[in-house]
């Protein structure tokens, strides 16, 4: 969720921002599931604010403005995942720029097929465009990823490797069953860092964040947990992540607050509205 190009904080923060699709394509889902996990996720169309949480004076970054729309869905056969971002980023000097990204994905409900469709427009130009599919070998993989955007590529996916969905009912998994954190490999295909090995900490939240987010999403109280996640390129080998993201959740697959930190400017989305889809008639 960040770009890899580091000559001037001004080009950095100009690509950074596209890469916050990752944090909601993940909201799909957390390792393995049981069945049971995997049908508490509800279908849902949500509404996130984006501004500026803090930044370091050398991020370039004076402003933000943006909104994200999010919509998760039961397609049956699989889950589908829809994320539009609209970012209006402000530096110094009153120089502005505007970032449209968009990432559409399905995922085979046993969580061995993905098919994924990226598109980042900035300042009204088209500046890339990812499409293709991967698939596993089995639970955890190995695995293939095939693109045909932005150009024929294959990308070999190593063992442990998850899709977003499976990968975020795992975290939920290890939260029920108490064990704080959880490591794993997921390929979402977002950006042409994929994979990435992610460090999770998970614990629950607090009673208020609970009766909070129930009350601003005008649903029944459910458990509600607080995730922290670092994400590191798998063909990096980097020490320090590229980015971590913190995550107010609920059980059902809902987030409330996300926090993301990219080390010299955080950004924060804030729950605005959310509206639960029907159940499919499969």
């Amino acid at each position: 969720m960040i770009a890899r190009v580091h000559a001037s904080p001004f080009l950095t923060m100009r690509q950074r921002p596209a890469r916050l699709g990752l944090v909601l394509v993940m909201l799909a889902g957390l390792a393995w599931p049981t069945a049971a996990a995997a049908a508490d996720f509800v279908g849902h169309r949500a509404l996130y604010r984006v501004s500026l949480n803090s930044a370091e004076a050398r991020s370039g970054v004076a402003s933000v403005r943006g909104a994200v729309l999010y919509r998760f869905a039961d397609a049956c056969d699989g889950w589908t995942a829809e994320n539009r971002t609209l970012l209006r980023l402000g530096y110094g000097e009153g120089e502005e720029s505007e970032t449209e990204w968009s990432h559409l994905s399905w995922e085979s409900k046993d969580g061995l097929r993905f098919r994924f469709h990226v598109r980042d427009i900035r300042d009204g130009e088209l500046s890339e465009e990812l499409e293709g599919q991967a698939s596993l070998t089995g639970p955890r993989g190995p695995g293939l990823a095939h693109f045909v955007l932005p150009e024929e590529s294959d990308l070999k996916l190593p063992p442990g490797t998850q899709f977003p969905t499976r990968h975020l009912m795992a975290l939920l998994d290890a939260a029920r069953s108490g064990r704080h954190h959880e490591s794993g490999i997921v390929f979402d295909g977002s950006s042409l860092d994929n994979p990435y090995s992610v460090g999770a900490a998970v614990r629950p939240a607090s009673e208020s964040a609970r009766r909070g987010l129930a009350r601003r999403a005008k649903l029944a109280e459910l458990p509600v947990w607080s995730l922290r996640l670092a994400f590191f390129p798998v063909a990096a080998s980097e020490a320090t992540p590229k980015f971590e993201i913190g995550i107010t959740l609920r059980e059902d697959g809902i987030a409330d607050s996300i926090v993301q930190d990219f080390g010299d400017f955080v950004l924060l989305l804030t729950l605005q509205h959310v509206e639960l889809l029907p159940k499919p008639d499969c």
